[in-house]
């Protein structure tokens, strides 16, 4: 992959393709941001471009043998460790990341951009939680205490470092604070919170950064993304490609959320109980399952939102138009600084509880009946 192959980022493109040229790349390096603004992708383009034997000043050359290996995730000094679990008659303890290494190729090969729950699902184990165990950072160890094959640096590539246990990172410690010769680890995370102080005191941060607007929206259209959908998505995306390809793949689904939504604030504000009660059992019937009513309360959240910014911004940085865009405009000054944040952390919190498998039903019935209050708080006027 090279690095003209990642959406986005040309400053943090130039700033790692400079470590290399100037000799001074860092032996452990985290790449920290959503998976969704290309970390994976920047990892890759970044050993490809150390291994390259023709390497430009803004690019690897693509056509050399390393280029080509690399392409193919197939370069006998470039490694992948991710978290994982075991399947079949198998255990956890007697696993390792390579048990899945081809599935990891087919997927990283079709697209490097993707979250935990699509690897889950490669991995067909959605019922598990992933993790980077003890075995797997002895694995690690063996791998990067060989000499390498071809190319003058190993490089080790952590993926989803945020599911290592505890045991496997502190296992990891020596080996990032002292690696051997010629060795690159570089971990991907998407929150620092969930890594330990004593990796992050040892590894050099990379911050990766939302996606440009302006470019992802371009990224939308090349690939066949019609120029209302490409502007509209790409300013609900925020920057993370993953959510902008969502938001296609789901745009069908958005009409059915966007009645929903309406005739639920419809409810809320009559205060009507028994239309609250029917539409909890429309939002929790078995044809949106539990992701549906996911994505469904995070597009409630970007309504919310865009009710907030229409009332004290107008049309200045509008994100919904057409009829949804009609709705908002009668529905912007019932949303506002006194009942937002109310607003807001019930939604996130639903979205918490539905996420865990809460009953649906309760969740939001529980909801409706607080909206109906906080959508009758009046907005305050100050007197100048």
């Amino acid at each position: 992959m090279q690095f003209k192959s990642v959406i986005g980022h040309p400053e943090l493109k130039e700033r790692l393709i400079n470590m290399v040229q100037s000799g001074r790349v860092s032996h452990a390096q985290l790449f920290l941001g959503d998976f969704g603004y290309g970390g994976l992708g920047l990892a890759i383009a970044y050993a490809q471009y150390i291994f390259c034997s023709n390497r430009t000043a803004t690019d690897s050359c693509g056509d050399c043998p390393s280029c080509l290996k690399v392409s193919k995730l197939a370069h006998p000094d470039l490694h992948f460790s991710y978290p994982f679990n075991a399947r079949g008659k198998s255990t956890l303890a007697n696993t390792t990341s390579d048990e899945f290494a081809k599935e990891w190729r087919e997927l990283v090969v079709e697209s490097p951009y993707f979250k935990l729950a699509n690897w889950q699902s490669k991995m067909e184990i959605e019922q598990k939680k992933p993790i980077i165990n003890v075995k797997e950072s002895q694995s690690i160890i063996n791998k990067l205490s060989l000499k390498s094959y071809e190319a003058s640096y190993k490089v080790m590539i952590i993926w989803d470092a945020e599911q290592m246990n505890v045991e496997a990172a502190n296992k990891l410690l020596k080996l990032i604070e002292e690696p051997t010769a010629k060795t690159i680890i570089l971990l991907l995370a998407e929150n620092q919170e969930n890594i330990l102080q004593t990796i992050l005191s040892r590894t050099q941060i990379i911050r990766i950064p939302p996606i440009d607007t302006a470019v992802l929206q371009l990224s939308l259209r090349e690939e066949g993304c019609d120029e209302t959908q490409a502007s509209r998505f790409s300013k609900l995306a925020e920057g993370n490609y993953l959510t902008a390809k969502g938001y296609l793949e789901h745009e069908e689904e958005e009409v059915l959320f966007f009645e929903l939504f309406k005739s639920w604030m419809r409810a809320c504000w009559k205060a009507d109980i028994q239309a609250m009660h029917g539409w909890v059992e429309e939002a929790s019937s078995a044809k949106l399952g539990r992701e549906g009513r996911k994505r469904f309360l995070i597009y409630a959240l970007e309504l919310m939102r865009e009710g907030v910014l229409m009332g004290y911004t107008g049309d200045q940085l509008r994100r919904f138009f057409g009829e949804e865009g009609a709705f908002m405009e009668n529905f912007a000054p019932f949303v506002h600084t006194e009942n937002i944040v109310d607003l807001m952390e019930m939604l996130n919190e639903a979205h918490y509880h539905i996420d865990r498998n809460a009953y649906a039903k309760i969740v939001f019935m529980d909801m409706s009946m607080k909206f109906a209050n906080l959508l009758r708080v009046k907005k305050r006027t100050f007197v100048s």
